[in-house]
């Protein structure tokens, strides 16, 4: 599950104590990204 409910904010806390649940793949990485700007009206492949 992706945090995304404030795409423009990030807080400190997260990248001084690094990834929260560990990385993902790059696969996952891309479907997120996609499913991100289809959310904020991008139109995506």
């Amino acid at each position: 599950m992706a945090k995304c409910e404030q795409v423009t904010a990030l807080d400190k806390c997260f990248l001084l104590r690094g990834p929260f649940a560990g990385t993902i793949s790059s696969f996952l990485m891309r479907d997120v990204e996609k499913a991100i700007q289809r959310a904020i009206g991008i139109p995506a492949p």
